[in-house]
């Protein structure tokens, strides 16, 4: 079993990763997700040159751009859309610089526009809070298609693996794109085994309730493209980023999964929360699967 976690666990809101990484490492974790959630400094490169982690995986939004941008790469805002390529570009440069084993892109969405959420929300725990009417679903589709084979050739001059992020919601429902089998699907037919997956368990559990497909049934298709997991507790309703449970839904799906990374995403949780998640990911690994399901 290989568990990471992501650098978006600790702390609210913008935080600085000097203030995050350095604690990080001391955990008994096998490597270290970046981010989207960090405030921009000029010598990231260097921090994390400084105290780096035994594997790295980079994550959508990091390094974070001097001036705030919501990535989205199939934005109908010209603007919006070129900002989030050029952006997300130098996300694969810098995931290639410092070894990385990949990349994660978020696909888009189909929102006119999104603001990051501060904190977390009684009423819709989510990463973004969108705004305005989506825009029509083929034409983001095929934006972001478009986007996708440009940074799929630049990743792979890199060496680096590009993988988007499996989406879903049940707050948010017509907003996002990536949600349902079909639309994998067509993505494979169109990019074939080039692009990979970053198969978030929350977001997908959350997309079968919400459009009523079997998630064993998904895990069985696609999990040859899995380069990592990532993985968090919620209430069945909200991507609540929470730190597991013992009784979290999670362990249902871990003896399902191919063997890549787990990737603890959390938010506004503390260190101890990251290792009695990873201790509780270990300990059902090592019970046999007799007493685990008796």
């Amino acid at each position: 079993m290989q568990i990471f976690a992501s650098t978006t666990s600790l702390g609210t809101g913008r935080t600085d990763l000097a203030d995050v990484l350095p604690g990080m490492l001391e955990l008994p974790l096998d490597g270290i997700e970046l981010g989207s959630t960090h405030s921009w400094r000029s010598d990231l490169d260097q921090l994390v040159r400084d105290f780096r982690p035994p594997r790295i995986a980079v994550h959508n939004y990091f390094p974070p751009a001097p001036q705030d941008l919501v990535l989205n790469i199939a934005s109908t805002d010209s603007l919006v859309r070129k900002a989030s390529i050029d952006h997300a570009r130098t996300c694969i440069d810098f995931a290639a610089g410092c070894g990385a084993e990949f990349y994660t892109i978020h696909p888009g969405f189909m929102a006119q526009s999104a603001r990051p959420a501060s904190k977390r929300s009684n009423e819709a725990a989510f990463d973004f809070e969108f705004i305005g009417s989506p825009a029509e679903y083929e034409e983001s589709f095929a934006l972001m298609c478009d986007a996708l084979c440009g940074l799929l050739s630049h990743a792979q001059k890199g060496g680096l693996r590009l993988a988007i992020e499996t989406e879903g919601s049940v707050t948010r429902q017509g907003m996002l794109l990536m949600e349902k089998p079909a639309e994998y699907r067509r993505l494979f037919k169109e990019f074939g085994a080039e692009l990979w997956l970053n198969f978030n368990l929350a977001h997908s559990s959350l997309a079968a309730k919400s459009h009523g497909f079997d998630l064993g049934a998904f895990i069985d298709e696609f999990s040859d493209r899995f380069t990592a997991v990532e993985i968090s507790h919620n209430d069945g309703e909200r991507d609540q980023h929470l730190p597991l449970t013992a009784d979290s839904y999670v362990f249902e799906w871990i003896p399902r999964l191919p063997d890549v990374p787990l990737v603890l995403e959390f938010r506004e949780a503390a260190a101890a929360d990251i290792r009695r998640s990873a201790d509780m990911l270990r300990l059902q690994s090592a019970t046999p699967a007799a007493l685990r399901f008796a």
